[in-house]
């Protein structure tokens, strides 16, 4: 599998916006949607998309005056390495003592208890 550089929060939240999109989507677009969720600006985007194409997740194609963002990165790949990354960092790559952790700390439904026991019985396909 490919190796992705671990993405900081702002980039991955920009990331996230554009997977979420089925068409390529333009800069004001995304400006648009983060505003939705917190302070930003222009500049704050157009320099996270710039470092993003740099890192080659995006690429970007200009029509007309504005500028289009397809993701090149897979979301699932990445998010599978930076889960696997996460338990390795964290919970010495033991998926069971993630488990135990959450558990522990989080009140879980029985749906999501049911849920967890139908997925351990199909073997992780």
């Amino acid at each position: 599998m490919e190796q992705f550089k671990r993405l900081p929060d702002s980039e991955l939240e920009v990331m996230l916006l554009i997977w979420q999109s089925t068409e390529p989507i333009h800069t004001g677009e995304i400006l648009q949607r983060l505003k939705d969720s917190k302070e930003c600006n222009l500049q704050m985007v157009q320099s996270t998309l710039n470092r993003l194409t740099g890192k080659d997740f995006v690429k970007c194609d200009k029509i007309g005056r504005l500028n289009y963002y397809t993701p090149l990165v897979e979301k699932e790949l990445y998010l599978e390495q930076e889960t696997d990354s996460f338990i390795e960092r964290l919970y010495h790559n033991s998926p069971s003592m993630l488990v135990a952790k959450l558990l522990s700390k989080q009140s879980i439904s029985e749906a999501e208890i049911a849920e967890i026991k139908r997925m351990l019985e199909k073997g992780g396909e």
